[in-house]
C-alpha cells in the first residue's frame, strides 16, 4: 500500500514538472482509442478560439500566442507558439501549419482557402463546428469502444479468482493420488 501511495505521489508530482506534463499531453494524443477524440476536440477548441480572435480584430500573431494558451494542453500549445517564429520568418500561416505536423488536411486545406479568400475566420468556425460534431459522434460510440475491453477485463479477473479456487484442488488431488 504504502509503495502504490508513493508511486501515485511520485507521479503526481512529475507530472506538475513542465517536461512531465508535456510528455503526458504528447502520449494522451496516442493513445489507442481516446487519442482520436482528444486531438478533435483540441483542434475545435483551437479553430474556434483562432476565429474568435480574428474576428475580434486582433492580429495574427497575438491571436495564435492566445489560443495557444486556450488549449490546455502543453504539446500542442508549443507547437502552435511555434507557429509564431515560422510566420515572422516569413512563411505562410497555411506553410507554418503544415510544417508543425499538428494539423489534420482538412485544418490546413481550410487555412490555405481562408487566407487565399480573406475568409479566414468563417472557414475556422466551420471547422471547429465539425470536429465538435465529430467530438459529440465519438463520445456517442466510446462506450461501444471500451465494452469488449471491460469484457475481457473481468474475463481475467474471473480467471485469476477461478484458478485461485482450483489450483489448490488440484494440488490437493495430485498429492493424494
Amino acid at each position: 500500500i504504502a509503495g502504490a501511495i508513493g508511486g501515485v505521489f511520485a507521479i503526481r508530482r512529475y507530472l506538475g514538472t513542465t517536461q512531465g506534463r508535456y510528455k503526458w499531453d504528447r502520449t494522451k494524443l496516442k493513445l489507442p482509442i481516446v487519442g482520436k477524440v482528444m486531438q478533435r476536440a483540441l483542434l475545435a477548441r483551437f479553430t474556434r478560439t483562432f476565429a474568435m480572435a480574428l474576428r475580434a480584430g486582433v492580429p495574427l500573431l497575438t491571436a495564435i500566442e492566445t489560443v495557444a494558451d486556450a488549449t490546455n494542453n502543453a504539446y500542442v500549445s508549443d507547437g502552435i507558439r511555434g507557429l509564431s517564429g515560422s510566420i515572422e520568418q516569413g512563411l505562410s500561416l497555411h506553410e507554418a501549419c503544415k510544417r508543425s505536423e499538428l494539423f489534420t488536411p482538412m485544418v490546413l486545406q481550410m487555412l490555405a482557402v481562408g487566407e487565399e479568400t480573406g475568409q479566414l475566420a468563417q472557414l475556422m468556425d466551420q471547422v471547429a463546428d465539425f470536429y465538435e460534431g465529430e467530438v459529440e459522434e465519438d463520445l456517442e460510440r466510446l462506450p461501444s469502444y471500451l465494452e469488449p475491453i471491460l469484457i475481457g477485463f473481468i474475463g481475467a479477473i474471473v480467471l485469476v479468482l477461478a484458478l485461485g479456487i482450483f489450483m489448490p484442488i488440484w494440488t490437493m488431488s495430485s498429492a493424494i493420488q
